[in-house]
């Protein structure tokens, strides 16, 4: 019957204390919750990622070698003890066009025999066919060219694809991921930009090269493990010693091999170089006579051509002269034809006028004749007339007579001037004739002359271009013996210089032959691949901050529970003085209030570790999920963590409990049942400086008695709120320090752009190029810092302006930022350097260098510095201490551009130069590590949500227990006649200073909070910073006072509800 009836009284007690129950509930589930979900969160990350390997069964070896790897290799190595599956692939870079832009792409070859680092088909299928080929697909399984595509590549060097490749031209029939690229960094490449973008895999068929680039290696039962565990390893660096050992041999075999092909390979081009020689000669020699004859054949045909033009002109000379004669004969015979015709027409014209006269004397004549005739018809008419006398008659007869000797007479003379007129002009006749033939012939002589005149101008003409022709065809003859000779001459000197460079070739072939070292295997596990150890580092750096943010957000917890069961049982000693005299024995009036306590812890367990579980691994992943690709989270329950925290908060709380009800129940009934009398009143340190205490009001000189009056709830109060504050001022400075480590480092310390790697005569290219405002040449290399039996591993730089070099790197004092020089003689080493290993300024560190060289150095400075280790020494201090010469392997530089669009178009420009081996810059290692605080971002962000989820219940918690201890006097001070609002602002205003105090202690505790965790969960190679923004103190403070004021407002109902009679008789 008391059993049940104390059962009864134990459930009524939390019924009546709800919010005080629900309040521990939450204190103890935010507690439970975030150190669970945080410390469960690096084993959760490491479990989906290690399952995801082993479903795709990523390698647990990969090996490499300078020489590449046989399929005996591959035999001797899957011989050895703990080998699973081995296989030997291909591996390659090469160029292919996506989105317009050259990129370079990761070329694996696959093979569906055996299936170590095999990929998850995201969409389509896996190549079947010798030309297609599966690419990567992105974190929201897209793709960069669409499936059923082509896809052309090209080798991004001299030789053609081609040559190495069956196929350069693929067509895309699936989308794949795989884990062997967690991460979106895919490495370097010397092609391209040399930044590698993507993977492409294609049958292994298609690789022409006579040796594997990669062996990939799985070890028996390694899957049974966590490749993340130090029993993985356990297993895998046994084999992998083993594998060291055979490449000891496999090494030496594959030397002595490529030296003898190379010596077989050589003593053949030596002899196709003197064959090709004797063959080059001998047709030289053919050439040389070819011109001999040629020149022999133009000197015959000059002297041909003289002969011929010699010939020709005393030809044309004599034609010429002949035609002269005769012209000249012409000339004489014109001048005498018009002499002759000139003395012919003045004869004629003589002639005419003897014609003329001759025949008017014969017209004369003739008339004479005519009359003489008339004269004798008359006469012979008159002798016959009868009438005349004799006389008459005989005078007619004698007129008859006369007149006809006269006209016998005439008519002879007639007749013989007609003889003497046509002989005469017979005569001009003949002579004109004559004329007139002479003209013909002089006619027929000039026209004879100018035909030959016309021929000999012709033969002259035509003679002319013969010559001409002759000669053009001896000058063309004479041109192409000099091209002939220049070209026997370019053709003997190419010849000459061919086999003097490939002599030069012969003797380079030697001496590479000489040089040719041996092969070296690089045997290489999960810690050596990049998707692996990145990861790794994400679940290390949240398991770092696990080490202590979550233990210190447990404490602040656990202490308010502790602080409110103890609280609890000291407000109900009236109840346990009661349940004492009523005669329950010490140990069930225990119980009771460890009931109490057992019941919220317990509950609060349950739900903080089903929260913490599942939500907070989740979230974790998720964030990081930006960063890789990851299958889903696969939340693994962790029964030892649940277990040793439930076990921690039951026992701690039971234990706080017991003890503070022991401490009640040694008193007696009567006692415990009488209030304990109030604490003397004393005064307070402000009451004893009048000047400010006379200027408070009766108010607020109660309000202050009563803070500095009940001690141990002071103290309570401020600690708890101080450490909610202290958290969440941690958890802002924690995205603080990360955010430093690429604004200071990328922003103010290194200030150049970009670092090219340099072979021979690389520098040249830096020279000519303009988009490169300025660099510096540098040698960067290994190498370890030893003091007493610490070492550390590190990179030494060793710029060749040790003064120019702050143009580029600004070496300085973080504290002070004093700028640092590197002294002729000593170094500078990094601050996290002498942090780890305890250096200071002065000291004295051994310095070991990549050829294992050691020397004594002196630290003559110490710089501001966030990723990585480095020592900077002056170039001659280096030669001095290791007696070896720098080799400045590097060169960092500053840009005119730093857009993305420029530094890959300068990157594919200097890649393709010879002496150019690498190019990385500041804003793709500044975009990395924006992509790391981006997804702590994350976990920063749940981590200042549940610090302020813990200051919001613990102000509630805190405050709600105030009030419970305080009925009576709150009830008081309704009586004396204070209103709602008054008794409300008599409570709020301690609370307010108790909180403002807390809050400006908790940001002292946040500064040494933050700067603990900083300094634990520091990386091997990431210095934190450990300065907090003004911002970071405003956002805690503020939301610790933001809390504040809704707890009060969520308190002003309950101070409402307060009985005043109820509650003064209570002790009654």
């Amino acid at each position: 019957m008391k059993k049940s009836a104390l059962i009864k009284d134990m459930i009524r007690d939390i019924r009546k204390s709800i919010g005080r129950f629900i309040s521990i509930v939450a204190i103890i589930t935010l507690g439970v919750a975030f150190f669970s979900g945080v410390k469960v969160s690096p084993k959760v990350m490491e479990y989906t990622a290690d399952r995801y390997y082993d479903d795709y069964n990523l390698m647990d070896i990969r090996i490499l070698s300078t020489l590449g790897l046989t399929d005996d290799d591959l035999k001797e190595i899957s011989k050895t003890e703990g080998i699973k599956e081995s296989i030997g692939t291909y591996v390659i870079d090469t160029l292919a066009e996506y989105d317009e832009k050259e990129v370079v792409i990761r070329l694996h070859g696959i093979d569906s025999f055996n299936k170590i680092n095999d990929v998850k088909l995201i969409k389509g299928r896996l190549p079947e066919k010798i030309d297609e080929c599966v690419i990567e697909a992105g974190k929201d399984n897209s793709t960069r060219v669409p499936i059923g595509s082509k896809v052309k590549l090209f080798s991004g060097k001299e030789e053609e694809l081609s040559e190495t490749l069956e196929n350069t031209e693929f067509i895309v029939v699936g989308a794949v991921q795989t884990p062997y690229y967690l991460s979106f960094e895919k490495g370097s490449s010397n092609i391209g930009n040399g930044q590698v973008r993507d993977f492409i895999m294609i049958p292994k068929e298609n690789f022409k090269l006579d040796v594997y680039t990669d062996i990939l290696l799985t070890v028996e039962d390694a899957k049974n493990l966590n490749s993340y565990d130090k029993e993985y390893f356990d297993i895998v660096n046994p084999v992998t010693d083993k594998i060291k050992d055979l490449a000891k041999i496999r090494e030496k075999i594959r030397y002595e091999e490529i030296l003898i092909d190379a010596q077989e390979e050589l003593e053949e081009g030596k002899r196709e170089y003197f064959d090709e020689k004797a063959d080059a000669n001998k047709k030289l020699e053919e050439a040389l006579e070819e011109l001999k004859d040629a020149k022999k054949e133009i000197d015959n045909g000059e002297k041909q051509l003289k002969a011929n033009e010699l010939k020709f002109k005393l030809s044309i000379k004599e034609g010429k002269e002949k035609v002269e004669q005769a012209e000249k004969e012409l000339l004489k015979g014109e001048e005498e034809y018009e002499k002759g015709l000139e003395t012919f027409n003045e004869n004629k014209i003589l002639a005419e006028k003897g014609f003329l006269q001759a025949e008017n004397e014969i017209k004369k004549g003739e008339e004479s004749i005519s009359l003489l005739e008339k004269q004798i018809s008359q006469i012979n008419n008159n002798l016959e007339n009868p009438l005349i006398t004799q006389e008459e008659k005989e005078k007619l007869l004698v007129e008859l007579q006369t007149a006809k000797g006269t006209l016998q007479g005439v008519k002879a003379a007639v007749e013989n001037g007609r003889t003497e007129l046509a002989r005469n002009k017979e005569k001009v006749l003949n002579a004109e004739k004559e004329l007139k033939k002479t003209k013909e012939l002089l006619n027929s002589s000039k026209k004879r002359i100018e035909t030959e005149k016309l021929s000999l101008k012709k033969g002259e003409e035509e003679g002319i271009l013969e010559i001409a022709k002759v000669r053009e065809k001896l000058e063309r003859g004479k041109k192409d013996l000099i091209e002939a000779e220049k070209e026997y001459n370019d053709s003997k000197e190419k010849a000459e210089k061919e086999f003097e460079d490939a002599w030069k070739k012969i003797q380079e072939g030697e001496n590479d032959l000489k040089k040719i070292e041996k092969a070296k295997w690089y045997v290489l596990d999960r810690k050596s691949h990049y998707s692996y150890v990145d990861y790794g580092g994400a679940a290390d750096r949240i398991n770092a901050i696990s080490q202590v943010f979550p233990v210190f957000f447990a404490l602040v917890a656990a202490l308010v529970c502790l602080t409110t069961m103890t609280r609890m049982v000291d407000e109900q000693r009236t109840n346990i003085g009661t349940l004492k005299a009523l005669g329950y024995n010490k140990s069930d009036i225990a119980f009771k209030y460890i009931f109490y306590a057992l019941t919220a812890t317990i509950l609060g367990c349950i739900i903080g570790i089903l929260i913490g579980y599942t939500l907070f691994p989740t979230i974790i992943f998720n964030a990081y999920g930006i960063m890789y690709i990851l299958p889903p989270v696969i939340l693994k329950f962790n029964v030892a963590l649940a277990a040793f925290i439930s076990l921690g908060a039951i026992g701690l709380t039971t234990m706080t409990t017991f003890i503070s009800c022991n401490n009640e129940l040694k008193d007696n009934p009567s006692s415990l049942m009488r209030p304990k009398a109030p604490r003397l009143g004393k005064r307070i340190l402000l009451e004893k400086i009048p000047f400010i205490w006379n200027r408070f009001n009766f108010s607020y000189k109660v309000s202050i008695r009563n803070i500095f009056r009940y001690k141990r709830r002071f103290f309570m109060t401020i600690f708890g709120i101080a450490g909610c504050t202290a958290l969440m001022l941690t958890a802002f400075g924690i995205k603080d320090s990360i955010k430093t480590v690429v604004n200071r480092q990328f922003g103010n310390l290194f200030t150049y752009d970009v670092t090219i790697g340099l072979e021979d005569n690389g520098e040249k290219h830096l020279e000519e190029n303009k988009s490169i405002i300025d660099y510096e040449l540098i040698s960067m290399e290994s190498g370890t810092i030893i003091l007493d039996t610490m070492e550390k591993d590190i990179s030494i730089i060793t710029p060749k302006d040790r003064i120019n070099i702050n143009k580029f790197i600004h070496l300085q004092n973080r504290k002070g930022g004093k700028e640092l020089t590197i002294e002729e003689k000593g170094v500078v080493i990094t601050e996290q350097i002498s942090r780890s290993l305890n250096v200071s300024v002065g000291d004295e560190i051994t310095l070991i260098n990549k050829e294992k060289d050691e020397a004594k150095v002196k630290v003559t400075g110490i710089t501001e510095n966030y990723t990585f280790n480095y020592v900077y020494i002056s170039p001659e201090y280096y030669e001095e201490i290791f007696k070896i010469p720098v080799e400045f392997n590097q060169a960092i530089g500053i840009l005119s551009d730093t857009s993305k669009e420029f530094e890959y178009e300068l990157s594919r420009e200097l890649i393709k130069k010879e002496g150019i081996s690498s190019i990385s810059f500041n804003t793709s290692i500044r975009d990395n590590f924006e992509d790391t605080i981006r997804s702590l971002n994350y976990v920063v962000i749940v981590m200042i949500i549940s610090a302020g989820a813990l200051a919001f219940v613990v102000l509630y918690n805190l405050t709600n227990v105030n009030i419970s201890e305080r009925i009576r006097e709150i009830a008081t001070i309704k009586v004396l006649g204070f209103y709602d609002n008054e008794v409300s602002v008599y409570i709020y205003r301690e609370n307010t200073i108790l909180t403002i105090m807390g809050a400006l202690t908790g940001l002292i505790m946040g500064i040494f909070l933050h700067r603990f965790i900083m300094t634990t969960v520091e990386m091997e190679n990431i210095m934190f910073g450990l300065k907090l923004e003004w911002k970071s103190y405003i956002f805690s403070i503020s939301l610790t006072l933001i809390f504040a004021i809704l707890v009060n407002f969520a308190m002003y109902y309950k101070l409402k509800k307060v009985e005043m009679v109820e509650s003064l008789k209570s002790v009654d």
